[in-house]
């Protein structure tokens, strides 16, 4: 009887257990875990092992805010229409799940079509939740578009320390594409790689065409990040490629891709080099193999700049101006070369600033190529060349047995197409002499009359080209929106930034051309 009772009183206090638990969760009265993170979304990527139709990595960016989640899908991930389906991987803390449209999500697994907004829902083991709204781009903009994958996804953090990567073109159907290639990258410019925007040099592996571009190894990255306009390079490079200058860079549009994040718009050209694609003079070899009797009367490319960081250079003998051999480079040249090219330089200057510098067998124009000289001035003063004031990025070339020359042209986002009128580059260099001789002034007179119809022109081509980039600057602004400009564009949108840069361009050409056309 005893254990019999006993088993009806522990049943009795099982039912009475039961019984309480139930009025407790009918009550909603549920057990919380206190040390519960709250439900967050930490990271938010695509791995191409996941995905093998990208071509790199695309890190997306997460907004804590407004738990906005946004990313740019590289044009050569979604070549065949429609295609938006991937795999993203995701991290949230340890115990949260998430779902889309109540469905399981499993990082790196679970597949989803992005062609439009997709809502990630997050819980905790409390039965918080959070939403993310996931918004991607697909070859937004329209231009070609550039991916760069460093390895191991290392970020570019120096101009002086090349990084392995691949590369991959998509040309949008504009151009040829360039499927993944081996190449060497890392930062470039002076004041440039301060800048938030970051612009980049990049060395194939091999000889290589890039988007209908002769082939070379080297190129660069230009990010014309004070720029508003993204146009001053590309607008200077167009009137250069159409005078007498030797060669002036080429250069395409692109969006770039650097380990799968969207950069924003680059304008990918080629990089000033000795090469029969590019500046085609005779290039030497290096000194150490050269013959004892060989002619080093050229190629050089000397730069004029204030930075004056070139492990050979000199100040010019008269105006005293900071002359950097660039080419051939320090590894490269010998003592001969440079005492050569720094002796001719001087030599130049001396005698355009002598009494005797008119003077038909000794005087400047057997050291000076006119013609170059004419049309780097007429183009520079056009648009308003203000750096010729330090000078910077400045350049000259000497071919074997020739003269010296104006050029190649290059660095023209700051400064550019902001004055109307009055003269400047007239003061600058060495053009307050050239001025001097009545020869020379015929001369810009005669290329004038010559490029006039081009210089008119170009109105069109800003027009056409701000036209084609007008989705890659919204996106770019985005991503690099910048408050202070030297051009005076600060606070305009790209359309008027662009209206006022045309505006300043042609009132500019109204008053050189009647200043130019009445010079005595």
């Amino acid at each position: 009887m005893r254990k019999i009772f006993f088993a009806i009183t522990f049943l009795l206090t099982l039912l009475f257990i039961a019984g309480c638990s139930k009025d407790a969760t009918d009550e909603g009265i549920k057990i919380v875990d206190p040390d519960a993170e709250a439900p967050v979304i930490e990271r938010f990527w695509f791995d191409t092992r996941n995905n093998p139709r990208m071509s790199s990595n695309v890190t997306c960016r997460i907004d804590a805010a407004s738990h906005a989640i946004t990313g740019a899908i590289d044009g050569a991930t979604t070549a065949v229409e429609g295609m938006c389906t991937f795999s993203p991987t995701f991290t949230v803390p340890e115990g949260q799940t998430v779902y889309v449209n109540g469905a399981r999500q499993w990082s790196g697994v679970s597949r989803v079509d992005f062609s439009s907004p997709v809502t990630y829902r997050v819980e905790n083991v409390n039965g918080e939740a959070a939403e993310y709204v996931v918004s991607l781009s697909f070859s937004f903009t329209g231009l070609p578009v550039v991916s760069i994958s460093t390895a191991s996804g290392m970020p570019v953090t120096s101009k002086d320390m090349w990084s392995k990567a691949t590369i991959t073109i998509d040309g949008v159907g504009r151009y040829d594409d360039l499927a993944a290639a081996d190449i060497e990258i890392a930062g470039r410019g002076n004041s440039t790689w301060g800048y938030p925007k970051k612009p980049y040099k990049i060395k194939f592996d091999k000889r290589t065409e890039v988007l209908g571009m002769p082939e070379h190894k080297r190129w660069v990255l230009l990010a014309n990040y004070i720029d508003r306009t993204l146009l001053r390079n590309d607008v200077a490079f167009y009137l250069g490629q159409r005078s007498a200058l030797a060669w002036t860079p080429h250069g395409v549009f692109v969006e770039l891709f650097l380990n799968g994040e969207h950069r924003g718009c680059y304008y990918l050209c080629e990089q000033i080099r000795i090469d029969e694609n590019r500046l085609a003079i005779n290039e030497m070899p290096p000194y150490s193999e050269m013959a004892a009797d060989a002619d080093i009367s050229g190629g050089y490319i000397l730069e004029l700049d204030t930075y004056y960081d070139e492990v050979n250079k000199f100040r010019s003998a008269v105006k005293a101006f900071p002359v950097n051999v660039n080419t051939p480079d320090e590894n490269d040249i010998g003592s001969p070369q440079f005492i050569y090219i720094r002796n001719y330089f001087n030599e130049a200057e001396t005698v355009l600033y002598s009494d005797y510098w008119l003077d038909p067998e000794r005087g400047y124009k057997n050291y000076i190529d006119i013609l170059s000289f004419a049309d780097m001035y007429l183009i520079s003063e056009l648009i308003y060349h203000y750096e010729w004031i330090h000078p910077k990025s400045t350049y000259m070339y000497k071919d074997r047995g020739g003269k010296l020359c104006a050029g190649p042209m290059w660095d023209y986002d700051w400064l550019t197409f902001t004055q109307e009128g009055g003269w400047h580059c007239r003061n600058y260099l060495w053009y307050p002499r050239l001025f001097e001789d009545p020869e020379f002034r015929a001369l810009l007179k005669q290329r004038w009359q010559t490029l006039y119809p081009v210089f008119a022109a170009t109105g069109n081509y800003i027009s056409a080209q701000s036209k084609m980039l007008a989705k890659s600057a919204q996106a770019d602004w985005k991503l690099w929106a910048n408050s202070a400009s030297p051009n005076g564009d600060q606070g305009l949108s790209y359309e008027g930034a662009v209206n006022l840069m045309a505006s300043r361009f042609a009132s500019r050409l109204s008053w050189l051309n009647e200043m130019i056309t009445n010079l005595d």
